[in-house]
């Protein structure tokens, strides 16, 4: 989610710290242990859960929408990409949405 999914022109996979962005994500989501369970808005999760984001990248994903498409305080929301993780103990909502 570090990156903008339609048009970025460096994915992740292609940044000279990649490695450390992987390595900050993989920490963060430890913390849910190893019994957590996730879901996502993205399409392409439900027909592949182990479907490698990171190498495929997003281009051409679609994701289930829950912007209304209005401008926001000047700001017109385009897309979005959302990660729920949910463990005995907690409860973390990750969402990126595109705006210009």
């Amino acid at each position: 989610m570090a990156q903008e999914w339609t048009d970025e022109p460096r994915p992740v996979r292609d940044r000279p710290d990649v490695d450390g962005l992987t390595a900050d994500a993989r920490s963060l989501l430890a913390r849910y242990g190893p019994d957590a369970r996730f879901w996502t808005n993205a399409v392409a999760a439900a027909a592949d859960p182990a479907r490698d984001f990171l190498a495929t990248g997003l281009r051409g994903h679609s994701a289930h929408s829950f912007l209304t498409g209005a401008y926001v305080n000047g700001l017109d929301l385009f897309g979005e990409l959302g990660l729920i993780a949910v463990s005995r103990d907690e409860v973390g909502v990750f969402w990126s949405t595109g705006a210009y």
